[in-house]
């Protein structure tokens, strides 16, 4: 379990082997920064952390010399180490990413932020790195059976700004994660109306991928084409929007939007669990969070299932949300605590 304090007296980095770093998680929408604690045996440890969002900073960089300003406004020591969990794809120095509000440099965000070592891994795969810390009351299982412990090889997936996803395994070797681009692979269409929807895609963008259509963007994306197979005039600009006029019931077609959402997203979260092998599965990211009563509304599940032969075998498959929160931060603490000299 993730054990957080707001304000302690914790040992200077080295003493008695603990050592505290910086651990962010970036997404497309907010950053979130936390000093962490590590200690051979435990479980890394938040003490302080905060949120900011990225459209007010100009670069990753100020982001982290913002966080380093309100550490030493609180009196604590500034760690000269960072792990940043952050979305995208790093190649050699540059950073991969559609969704950032600003490009990203390894060497030059780790000088500019005044770090000694600065490491980017994939957001989910910090997710992913979380998963052996997450608590019970954090994971709400979709088929209402109570939450159970996390089974390996256990999927992770979620709906954000963008759409990521990781697979995490404990073997004889230990605790192990792969990353993944899963989000860029192309849509897979499975009935008519995802047929229309992904035609009128591509007249817009050429390539569909994933996340085109199952991500913040993508709702908008399948609302709107939704709108012009249906000769309706969109009403709703923000995702936040569509969800309310869902939930609310007030507008069909924010409804038939959500639901096809679902339904689509249940039918990767299949398709990914059948091509890993996976024993349980796991929503998070900012969007699967205002989801919940779509998501347990019957048509995620009935799509995730509907695998012909392999149904059987993905009914005994637990599928859950677990609560986005700090787990980022707490992953990417956990995977930096896993790599040895990165001290």
């Amino acid at each position: 379990m993730v054990q957080v304090a707001a304000r302690e007296t914790a040992g200077a980095p080295g003493q008695a082997g603990i050592q505290q770093l910086i651990a962010a998680d970036v997404g497309g929408t907010y950053a979130r920064l936390g000093l962490v604690e590590l200690a051979p045996g435990h479980a890394p440890r938040l003490r302080l952390h905060r949120r900011y969002a990225g459209a007010d900073f100009p670069s990753l960089a100020a982001v982290l010399l913002r966080f380093a300003e309100e550490l030493r406004a609180a009196e604590e020591a500034c760690p000269t180490v960072a792990v940043v969990a952050i979305a995208g794809l790093l190649q050699g120095d540059t950073l991969l990413n559609a969704n950032l509000p600003w490009p990203v440099s390894l060497a030059d965000t780790q000088r500019q932020a005044g770090l000694q070592r600065l490491h980017l891994i994939n957001d989910f795969q910090a997710l992913a790195w979380a998963l052996p810390h997450v608590a019970l009351d954090q994971i709400r299982p979709l088929t209402g059976e109570p939450a159970t412990g996390v089974q390996f090889p256990a999927l992770l997936l979620g709906p954000g700004t963008g759409l990521g996803a990781a697979l995490a395994m404990q073997g004889p070797q230990g605790f192990v994660v792969w990353p993944s681009e899963a989000g860029h692979a192309a849509l897979a269409a499975t009935t008519d109306l995802e047929l229309d929807v992904v035609r009128v895609l591509q007249r817009r963008f050429g390539h569909v991928d994933n996340e085109r259509a199952l991500s913040g963007t993508g709702l908008l994306h399948l609302y709107t084409a939704l709108c012009e197979l249906r000769g309706a005039t969109p009403a709703f600009a923000t995702p936040a929007e569509l969800v309310a006029a869902a939930e609310d019931r007030r507008d069909a077609l924010a409804v038939e939007c959500l639901d096809l959402f679902c339904q689509w997203l249940g039918s990767l979260a299949g398709d990914l669990a059948i091509t890993f092998c996976a024993r349980s599965v796991y929503l998070a990211g900012g969007l699967a969070g205002h989801l919940g009563q779509h998501l347990e509304a019957g048509g995620f599940m009935r799509r995730f299932h509907d695998k012909g032969v392999l149904s059987s075998a993905l009914r005994q498959v637990p599928v859950a949300c677990i609560a986005h929160g700090q787990l980022g931060i707490i992953g990417a603490a956990a995977w930096c605590a896993a790599q040895p000299d990165l001290f």
